[in-house]
């Protein structure tokens, strides 16, 4: 197995299988085990997502040794594109991961959930027949919908649960970078994401479209994006990070202010592959400082 090459599984089967036979074969001891679960930015087929940067090395990188979470790393993959926090922290849902998580020795636990929450539907029912108003009376309105709130107990919900089975194990989530293409929806071809074009039903826009009537203004919708990207730090992730009852057990790194292009976005809610992977550099060095000591890798000499 070349220095730098990761293991992506995404059926659980095929984890279970490739888990024992790395510990079979003693690799473990070296190998990071990463649980995963979240919405699009884990798993969109759009580019190479956030967390496909972190199993794929490039060939670049590969030719420069370059180390991606140690010596390979084996990830349960169970992120679905779409999903809200609403349906990934419910009891059954969380009741079956931890019974996945309590079967195998896990390194590290990553999180991205909690984006879709606040956009589509939730915000197509908030500001219907609503008129002109200020960024912060639209804010206002998603302050007072007690959705965050909800996205908290349900982080709290899974966070919980996980920490009773291994407290020592770092759960780690992420903000998400401040939109710049409001109103703009995925541009699905042939040419630039292959046949997945023609099976992918929903290409937004997500935000925009739900706010127009009562933001006309793209820089008001723009700003208005922001104050939910800040929301969701200070109010949710934030919030978690310093809740005394979870023991230090969840962090979060924060993403926002690295992609400020336009050509940085595929459309309103996802960057370009090329910005996943600098998103991901980011997100991989925080990785790694949580890694126990033995699945490090120095940097290349």
């Amino acid at each position: 197995m070349p220095a730098t090459q990761s293991v992506m599984t995404t059926r659980r089967g095929q984890f279970r299988d490739i888990y024992r036979k790395l510990k079979r074969k003693g690799f473990l001891e070296h190998t990071p085990v990463i649980f995963c679960e979240g919405d699009s930015w884990f798993s969109t087929p759009l580019s190479m997502n956030l967390l496909d940067w972190l199993v794929f090395p490039t060939p670049e990188d590969e030719a420069r040794g370059v180390p991606l979470l140690g010596a390979g790393g084996l990830f349960f993959r169970a992120e679905e594109s779409g999903d809200t926090a609403k349906n990934i922290f419910t009891t059954g849902n969380i009741r079956d991961l931890r019974d996945w998580y309590d079967g195998f020795e896990f390194d590290l636990v990553l999180l991205s959930a909690g984006g879709n929450d606040f956009v589509g539907d939730f915000l197509k029912r908030l500001f219907a027949g609503k008129g002109p108003m200020s960024v912060a009376q639209a804010f206002r309105l998603v302050s007072d919908s007690g959705r965050f709130e909800q996205v908290v107990a349900g982080y709290r919900r899974f966070i919980t649960a996980f920490r009773k089975v291994r407290p020592q194990v770092p759960i780690l989530g992420h903000t998400y970078d401040y939109s710049v293409l409001m109103g703009q929806p995925a541009n699905l071809t042939l040419a630039n994401i292959g046949a997945v074009a023609i099976l992918k039903k929903d290409v937004g826009p997500w935000i925009g479209p739900h706010i127009q009537t009562a933001l006309p203004r793209r820089e008001d919708q723009c700003a208005f994006a922001r104050l939910l990207i800040d929301g969701f730090e200070a109010r949710v992730l934030r919030t978690l990070k310093n809740d005394p009852a979870l023991g230090g057990a969840f962090d979060y790194v924060d993403l926002r202010g690295t992609l400020a292009a336009m050509d940085q976005w595929f459309d309103e809610m996802h960057p370009t592959g090329a910005s996943f992977h600098t998103l991901s550099a980011r997100f991989g060095a925080a990785i790694h400082e949580r890694l126990p000591a033995a699945k490090r890798r120095p940097p290349p000499g």
